[in-house]
């Protein structure tokens, strides 16, 4: 029987972090504040979703769904926001002529998904998914981060490999194309998936829901002074720059 407990990429991803992190997201319901470069991510996310859902596609369209879409929380000052708002014109701009450039039929944007794994469900959403003339399939991630992952990085993805095991199993296709499309740079870089490597992502995710389902949050703190909770965390030995200077 299938539990209603749900793992998602984000889950599994942030437990493999650090387990206590996850409870303390995800059961504890803390919250990591938003900051500038999250908001501008899901600004970008919402705006294509909303272009992408409509029947007119035009340049215009496009900029009205960025404007529909910005929020001034969660930036800094008024300096922020213009540096940001620039950014993203940009982003846009490159991304509609590629757009306008491709034969591509988008069949769906941020598509959700809820498949099988093991007894548990996994659930998450797809950004895009193509259909190319030659009838082969496509899916893609959004990145809106400045940096460009190399190719190892790409290739060694779990989530990416999480969504082919989606299409396969609730979408009913394989896709032939398996991309991240950067978007600061409107550059895409491709990578594969074997069968191996999906049944190997699959069973990290099933092994994640058997560690949460028996409470197994044992803190990993060789990760403190890169986490979102280093300051708050009981765990955490991270040191701030004001303790450190004490202890000199």
């Amino acid at each position: 029987m299938r539990q209603e407990f749900r793992i998602s990429y984000s889950r599994v991803n942030t437990y493999l972090f650090c387990p206590y992190k996850y409870k303390l997201l995800y059961l504890d319901n803390l919250r990591i504040p938003a900051n500038a470069n999250i908001t501008f991510g899901h600004i970008i996310h919402k705006t294509l979703e909303q272009f992408h859902s409509g029947k007119d596609q035009s340049y215009d369209v496009l900029f009205d769904c960025y404007g529909d879409s910005w929020r001034n929380d969660c930036f800094d000052d008024p300096q922020q926001i213009f540096e940001y708002y620039n950014r993203g014109r940009q982003i846009l701009e490159n991304y509609y002529q590629s757009f306008c450039q491709s034969t591509a039929e988008i069949l769906y944007a941020e598509k959700a998904f809820d498949a099988n794994i093991g007894k548990y469900r996994f659930v998450g959403i797809i950004d895009r998914i193509d259909k190319h003339l030659d009838g082969t399939y496509e899916i893609m991630d959004y990145k809106t981060h400045a940096e460009i992952w190399d190719q190892e990085r790409v290739d060694k993805d779990l989530q990416l490999s999480f969504y082919v095991y989606a299409c396969k199993n609730v979408f009913g296709f394989m896709p032939d194309k398996i991309s991240i499309y950067f978007l600061s740079d409107n550059k895409k870089v491709y990578t594969k998936r074997s069968q191996i490597e999906i049944d190997n992502a699959i069973n990290i995710a099933i092994e994640t829901a058997e560690n949460i389902a028996v409470e197994n949050f044992a803190p990993d703190i060789s990760k403190c002074y890169i986490c979102d909770f280093k300051l708050s965390c009981k765990n955490s030995n991270y040191k701030s720059e004001d303790e450190c200077k004490k202890a000199e």
